[in-house]
């Protein structure tokens, strides 16, 4: 199975997962044939990439932390919240629990490493983009070995962590040109508006209470609302890491995710904790399972294995050399063959 962006598909592919949209609707079956006119229905869903399964890539399977299905199941239960929260203004905390238990047994016990393509969808509304910023905070947490209660407190704080956005206007959420700065500032108030919501609910830790608050907050004080330095909850500081990276990555209805390259750069400028960026960036699977790359020395390939703590170095499949197609592709091993590297990664092989 490998990855293919869907403007290089060109008809007769066979779908090797299936495509499911972000209300848990199937667009396309695994098995099916690809035909160009589904093109322009999983662009109006802002899905980009789609497996295939083919010859050159038999035998890859790639792994994600979550499946598309039961993500989509857990940002529905959300969803369902969020429009309780808007009629009654008070959050129903045992079912947000619930879904964070849920995302914690879905990934425990699972190897901690974050595949793009778990994210490599919409996420323009605050569901999905909750419940990704939640899965990167898990990956985190368990990776900083912080204690079980923190680390609920954590979650429940990243799943909650815009919910004062269901109080500003619509038509600026979902403005696609760029905001006025009068705008910009009513789309700022989100934090202190959701910490308006749950500040008096005795039944939300005070961590949570501050990671709403604060997850715009910077360690030089360029953050709002309140300008907070570098005192700031290390809860605030994963959650502010793990917002900014999600944003970026995901999918918009206006644009695709930036590629990860792009995204650690621009992640690099903003004044986040240093050591919880590094962290993340140390977790990221540059090239996820199935990707296909062009090497140095101009063969091309797909990529069968990610390696923890070398994550830019895959196990790569050999396919083809220059022009040609290799009747016995052969496996190299990057983390071993330290004078090649990817030079690219390529939305199709042709």
């Amino acid at each position: 199975m490998r990855i293919v962006d869907v403007e290089h598909l060109c008809g007769g592919e066979l779908i090797g997962k299936d495509i499911i949209c972000k209300n848990g609707t199937t667009l396309l079956k695994s098995g099916t044939k690809y035909r160009t006119s589904f093109k322009e229905k999983l662009l109006e869903f802002n899905i980009f990439f789609v497996y295939i399964e083919d010859e050159l890539s038999q035998g890859i399977e790639p792994q994600t932390l979550i499946c598309n299905a039961r993500k989509s199941e857990l940002m529905n239960e959300f969803s369902k919240e969020v429009d309780k929260l808007k009629a009654n203004i008070t959050i129903d905390t045992g079912s947000i629990n619930k879904i964070v238990s849920s995302l914690i047994d879905e990934i425990s016990g699972q190897d901690i490493m974050y595949d793009i393509m778990d994210i490599k969808r919409n996420d323009a509304d605050v569901y999905e983009h909750s419940i990704g910023v939640t899965i990167i905070a898990l990956i985190l947490c368990k990776r900083m070995k912080l204690s079980t209660d923190l680390t609920r407190d954590i979650l429940i704080g990243a799943l909650l962590h815009d919910i004062g956005k269901i109080l500003i206007p619509k038509e600026i959420l979902e403005k696609t040109d760029k905001l006025t700065p009068e705008e910009f500032e009513t789309i700022k108030e989100h934090a202190k508006l959701g910490y308006n919501i749950i500040k008096d609910n005795p039944n939300v830790s005070a961590i949570t209470k501050v990671i709403v608050l604060c997850h715009h907050e910077r360690e030089d004080g360029s953050g709002y609302p309140l300008g907070k330095g570098e005192d700031l909850h290390i809860g605030a500081k994963i959650v502010a890491c793990c917002d900014v990276f999600n944003a970026l990555t995901s999918a918009r209805a206006y644009r695709q995710g930036m590629e990860l390259n792009e995204v650690v750069l621009m992640l690099r400028k903003e004044k986040l904790n240093m050591e919880i960026r590094t962290m993340l960036e140390s977790v990221l699977a540059f090239y996820p399972i199935g990707t296909s790359v062009l090497l140095s020395n101009g063969t091309i390939g797909i990529v069968e294995k990610n390696y923890q703590g070398n994550l830019k170095r895959p196990l790569v499949r050999i396919v083809k050399d220059g022009d040609y197609f290799l009747e016995s592709p052969y496996k190299l091993d990057l983390s071993q063959e330290q004078k090649l590297f990817i030079a690219q990664r390529l939305g199709n092989i042709k």
